[in-house]
């Protein structure tokens, strides 16, 4: 058998005799590892010549690589299988990082502040918050004044640096400008921007300010109240190129609307109390003056009459007794102390959306309800 082989193979021409010592070699080494030997269909088949020998070697060898094409195919499939596996488990552990994160941000919210606070110092207090646990570099918050203006209210870094000269007042119809327009829809709960190059030159900010200092991209939410109406803005900047793009979109919106629940809330808590607790003082404190003043306005027109009526010898006999013109002014002064306490009253029920706050002895703070404006105490 072996001189046949030899014999067919030497009349092949030369590329077909290495190709049928390649394809022999070949079923040698895969029938030695696979324990078998080769059968065949026809026992009483013959091969004449090596035009028979081409194909029934090419038979053999095909059927020796179909399990090993099979166990191939099956670890392919498992290998992709492996690859969608890896991947869903990324997916799976990004989110409970982020849903960590969340949860993390939300009880830092919940627990910041004990006290009665006003709108900035809430808004600051949160965005201390979320410097440190967004890891951004500085944080700038803006609230909306009388005049329809986004207020620079309050403005540090993640370590207490210098902060930049940011414009102080931007209006909502600034155009280009992606975190106004996004204030101005009433839609978006947040916004995000890489290029912070001035619009003038193609980019995101009004000015180059943040630019020049080093910072390169920006994350601002938009919080809105139940109305949709946007209450105010926290704005975290970092020095890192596009850094607040690896959290996702259904996580930055979470977060937004987590920073708006709980900064509205306190918000809403603190304007709950004041208005209830100014509504019973004027109701009660204004009653009770206009009695007083009333009562004063009276004996010092009886008094002022009297005087004007000095003739009547039992008025003079009672001047002589007691100074008239300083009983007068001393109800002047009484009366105006309850004029004052009227307008320390406007003030309380003007504090429910416009509080400040003053530091008191002891280092307590409490609510500035003088009727007299600063520009009063200077004069």
């Amino acid at each position: 058998m072996r001189q046949e082989l030899m014999a067919l193979m030497a009349a092949a021409p030369p590329p077909v005799r290495r190709a049928l010592g390649e394809l022999m070699g070949s079923i040698k080494a895969g029938l030695e590892a696979a324990g078998q030997t080769p059968k065949f269909i026809d026992a009483r088949a013959r091969v004449y010549d090596w035009r028979n020998l081409l194909p029934m070697l090419t038979d053999i060898r095909a059927k020796l690589d179909r399990p090993i094409a099979a166990r191939l195919r099956r670890r392919g499939k498992a290998k992709t299988e492996l690859v969608r596996l890896e991947e869903q488990f990324a997916l799976l552990r990004r989110a409970h990082e982020q849903m960590s994160l969340m949860f993390q941000i939300s009880y830092a919210l919940v627990n910041v502040g004990g006290e009665f606070q006003t709108s900035e110092e809430v808004l600051e207090q949160s965005a201390e918050v979320l410097i440190e646990l967004l890891e951004a570099d500085l944080f700038v918050c803006r609230l909306r004044d009388e005049y329809g203006e986004w207020v620079n209210v309050a403005a540090n870094t993640q370590h207490g640096t210098s902060t930049p000269i940011l414009v102080r007042a931007m209006e909502e119809s600034i155009p280009g400008h992606p975190v106004m327009q996004a204030v101005a829809s009433k839609q978006w709960s947040y916004v995000l921007s890489n290029n912070l190059m001035s619009s003038e030159r193609g980019g995101e900010s009004y000015d180059c300010v943040a630019y020049q200092e080093g910072y390169r991209s920006r994350l601002a939410f938009i919080l809105r109240g139940h109305d949709t109406q946007p209450f105010g803005l926290i704005m975290l900047y970092s020095r890192a190129e596009a850094f607040f793009g690896g959290y996702d979109h259904q996580f930055l919106s979470d977060c937004s609307r987590i920073v708006s629940l709980t900064v509205g809330s306190r918000l809403e808590v603190g304007r709950d109390a004041l208005s209830k607790a100014s509504g019973g003082m004027a109701h009660v404190g204004n009653n009770a003056l206009s009695v007083i003043k009333n009562c004063l306005e009276l004996v010092k027109e009886d008094m002022e009459a009297g005087i004007r009526a000095g003739a009547a010898p039992l008025l003079r006999q009672f001047r002589t007794s007691f100074d008239l013109a300083r009983e007068i002014e001393l109800i002047g002064c009484a009366l105006g102390g309850a004029e004052r306490l009227r307008g320390a009253i406007a003030n309380l029920l003007d504090a429910v959306d416009h509080p400040r706050i003053m530091h008191y002895i002891r280092g307590e703070e409490v609510l500035d309800l003088d009727p007299r404006s600063p520009q009063d105490e200077e004069g």
